[in-house]
């Protein structure tokens, strides 16, 4: 295991992408962010902007996922030299450059000795990290998942097409980072994204097991986490952030809720039993059946889930008569926000009240002026779900105006 900075950082800090206050002690981190949202929100929003800061801030993180790269040089080699293959983390400012990454101190807990041991195997086995500049090689991705509440944690290796050794790979794992779920996942594309086009499970069990504990919540809540579902990557802080949108739909008393983004029901399953009803949507199929699952393990009957697109969805919605009245919507859209077509369609439904969950405020503060054409914005706060990062959960809430 590498030696860790006697001031708590990273051996990375400065060279790896991730982490860029680092450097900060954490209550200053805090008020960084608090500054940053309402000098970015002034002309809106006079009010302070309350950050809630993280439970944990170290090992935090629930979910990582590591590149298989090809090693870069300033110079350029010779012709057919072929590069070392590297697994971790890309560069501050050079998404070109991969890092070897010995550590991660925002990941779960005993990274080190499993990215040892992956890396010894992929030497040993002789393979190599695909290149997209040349499409050739062979290892792509390794997605850590871990349920702090449980201690149940899954290890997903993604390749593109061909063979391997998967007993080698599993006892590479199990060796070093015990798993509960070991899958391997093939993806065809050239992009360095966490998916799959097809899994096959190695070793364990299908999935893994979170719980959740939220304030005011009848029961504490149980989710399956299959490999590539979407689950709040702060868990500790996601219990936080329900908590929060839970008082929001006590506070507006919507008898029926629109979850649209919904992933495995997190949102749903935490405010179900104080409407009538929850939609709840989302584009990928695998984190809708976990909702359906994860209803039915929690005894949650009142909960629908529907794969698809927001827009498509909510297109459906606007042909069949719109929301009833009473409707209320939480969206919580990926980084990238809401699509332009999504956007227009929910502000057209025009349900009672909006809450929009974002975990990129500068996106959402340019989608803000079309929420404002049609609605009050009546409240702003945020949780900080990715200490050390300049990243923060903004929870914007919306009214009718009266």
């Amino acid at each position: 295991m590498c030696e860790v900075h006697g001031d708590g950082r990273c051996p990375h800090f400065g060279e790896c992408g991730g982490c860029r206050m680092q450097d900060a002690p954490y209550p200053e981190q805090v008020a960084r962010k608090a500054s940053t949202l309402e000098t970015l929100f002034r002309e809106v929003w006079r009010a302070p902007i309350a950050v809630e800061p993280s439970p944990a801030i170290w090992h935090y993180r629930n979910k990582v996922d590591f590149n298989f790269g090809r090693k870069w040089y300033d110079e350029k080699p010779p012709e057919g030299f072929v590069r070392e293959s590297v697994l971790g983390f890309k560069a501050r400012g050079r998404w070109f450059a991969p890092l070897d990454i010995d550590e991660c101190r925002i990941g779960p807990e005993g990274l080190p000795a499993l990215l040892e041991s992956v890396r010894g195997w992929m030497h040993a086995q002789g393979l190599h990290a695909f290149d997209s500049r040349t499409g050739e090689g062979f290892l792509k991705i390794l997605l850590v998942r871990e349920a702090k509440r449980t201690g149940q944690r899954m290890v997903v290796l993604i390749t593109g097409d061909g063979d391997f050794d998967r007993a080698s790979f599993v006892e590479a794992v199990q060796c070093a980072f015990p798993a509960t779920s070991i899958y391997h996942g093939i993806f065809r594309g050239l992009a360095d994204v966490a998916f799959a086009d097809e899994t096959e499970l190695l070793d364990g069990t299908p999935a893994i097991e979170e719980r959740l504990i939220i304030a005011g919540a009848a029961r504490e809540l149980r989710f399956r986490i299959s490999p590539f579902s979407f689950f709040q990557t702060n868990t500790l802080a996601a219990e936080k952030l329900y908590a929060a949108i839970r008082r929001w739909v006590a506070a507006t008393t919507p008898t029926m809720l629109y979850d649209l983004y919904g992933g495995a029901g997190g949102i749903a399953f935490a405010c179900a039993d104080l409407v009538h009803s929850v939609h709840s949507v989302d584009t990928v199929a695998s984190a809708s059946e976990d909702g359906k699952y994860n209803a039915h393990v929690n005894g949650i009957t009142n909960v629908t889930f529907t794969t698809d697109k927001t827009k498509n969805y909510l297109k459906t919605v606007i042909a069949q008569g719109g929301m009833p009245p009473g409707s209320s919507a939480i969206v919580d859209p990926p980084r990238s926000g809401m699509t332009p077509k999504a956007l227009m369609r929910l502000i057209a439904l025009h349900p009672a009240h909006i809450l929009y969950v974002s975990c990129n405020p500068p996106v959402f503060a340019r989608e803000l002026p079309a929420f404002l054409e049609a609605y009050r914005l009546t409240g702003l706060q945020a949780i900080d779900m990715f200490p050390h990062t300049d990243h923060v959960e903004l929870l914007a809430s919306f009214s009718q105006p009266h």
